[in-house]
């Protein structure tokens, strides 16, 4: 394993779960047709960035035993994250298969420049995605035996903390990784907080069954990510060179302020209701922004946007909310660049995205085929969302508090923004971006003007 230089480390694990006994055995998971989408995309890259006033010492002798500990004990319930993907040899079809030897690796590292430099590397304003990168571990990819976890945490003595992990998506969407982080974090917490109880969050359910499968989904999807052509049907960012990240937050009566102003034009025009939310107007309003950055449209002059929608409550039957795995499949929006970009545009992109969300039907309908329609948009860059703002990720406290920021940069490959509800518990919803650094500019421009520019 390969680390930047501007990182020195200090200690490498391999975690396992508690061992079973010798008549004891943890089940495969097979994958089903949500987790087989995702096969060939690159891990997701979060990072948790927390206050922290203590010597690199310190950590490693009194919070690294216990960060240890809890993340075995909470691999316990989340044993799939410690196993690999690879064929069944049943039958041949993927599986996330446990052994007896599955560990996650768990590294820690030093910032080698200035401690003082956290305050910077975890701030809203543009930095460069190189300076981020060291803070992140590596997973690497493999079809023979996948890896699907690896954590690090660095350490900025006297300043803070980064705790990052990669995950394959593969294994779990963001709603169910964030599952595993707030028990790790719950866990680890317990310790430093004798009086208080670990709380008692939903158990994953870990039963593949329940999501039934009657159009044959499954051959269909691994048809697909095992053809030679996958790449060109997957959505990428286009982008070479340098890159830069920024956050940028739309407060709870910015939001309100454009949900009305939605609403209002629509009366005006006699345009019927549509599902109009703080996500829809959200991601409208970072739509029309990024359009007026990278002017991105098709032959026809559209410009495309899809979004991962989650069906565990929408499918039918329904299965468990806390159903552990993938259960996403993409959201199409497709409308004139001309209107987006037009004095009325906040009002054709939320009628787009909220009629789009209105027409969901069957998931199954939603995934069949669902790799011809992502290879259609590719070649024109449609803009791609990664996260939620109901993930709750700023809830995440290990015993140090609140994460100071939260972000994801695996969205450098993908070209897609990153969503999250505000740190500050407020209402309003932060957007996460990385572009080279003359467009992030501009989207910084247009984004701070709101629909006047």
């Amino acid at each position: 394993m390969e680390f930047s230089t501007s990182v020195k480390i200090l200690d490498q694990s391999l975690i396992s779960p508690p061992p079973l006994s010798a008549c004891e055995s943890r089940p495969s998971l097979p994958l089903n047709f949500f987790d087989m989408l995702w096969l060939n995309y690159s891990p997701v890259e979060r990072l948790f960035f927390y206050q922290f006033s203590d010597s690199s010492s310190h950590f490693i002798d009194f919070h690294l035993p216990n960060l240890k500990f809890a993340l075995s004990a909470t691999l316990s319930t989340f044993y799939p994250l410690a196993a690999t993907i690879r064929r069944s040899r049943s039958d041949g079809r993927f599986e996330i298969a446990p052994a007896h030897t599955d560990s996650v690796p768990l590294t820690v590292t030093e910032y080698a420049g200035n401690p003082a430099d956290f305050l910077d590397i975890s701030g809203d304003h543009s930095r460069p995605v190189e300076k981020l990168l060291p803070l992140v571990p590596r997973l690497p990819m493999s079809r023979d035996a996948q890896p699907l976890l690896a954590l690090q945490v660095t350490l900025f003595p006297y300043f803070g903390l980064c705790v990052s992990l990669a995950v394959h998506h593969s294994a779990c969407d963001g709603f169910s990784s964030m599952q595993f982080v707030k028990l790790w974090s719950a866990t680890a917490a317990s310790s430093f907080r004798p009086d208080d109880l670990v709380p008692q969050l939903p158990a994953p359910v870990m039963d593949r069954t329940v999501i039934p499968d009657p159009r044959n989904l499954y051959l269909q999807m691994e048809k697909a990510v095992l053809d030679v052509r996958v790449n060109e049907k997957m959505i990428t960012s286009g982008i070479s060179g340098g890159v830069y990240a920024a956050t940028f937050t739309l407060s709870a009566p910015e939001i309100s302020r454009l949900k009305k102003e939605a609403q209002k034009k629509a009366e005006e025009q006699g345009i019927p209701c549509f599902h109009c939310s703080s996500f829809v107007v959200s991601c409208a309003y970072s739509w029309i922004c990024l359009l007026k950055t990278r002017h991105k449209t098709d032959g026809e002059g559209k410009a495309h946007f899809v979004f991962a929608v989650d069906w565990r409550r929408r499918i039918q039957p329904p299965f468990p909310e806390t159903s552990f795995g993938t259960c996403l499949s993409g959201c199409f929006v497709k409308w004139d660049a001309e209107e987006l970009l037009a004095k009325d545009g906040i009002l054709a992109a939320c009628a787009a995205i909220g009629k789009a969300i209105e027409e969901l039907g069957d998931a199954h309908e939603s995934m069949d085929g669902v790799m011809d329609k992502l290879g259609e948009i590719a070649p024109w860059r449609p803009l791609s969302l990664a996260g939620s703002p109901k993930m709750g990720v700023y809830g995440t406290d290990f015993g140090w508090g609140k994460p100071r920021k939260v972000e994801v940069i695996s969205t450098r490959e993908t070209g897609a923004i990153a969503m999250a509800e505000s740190r500050n518990g407020d209402g309003g919803i932060e957007v996460g971006v990385i572009l080279p650094e003359d467009n992030l500019k501009a989207f910084a421009d247009y984004f701070a003007g709101g629909m006047d520019r």
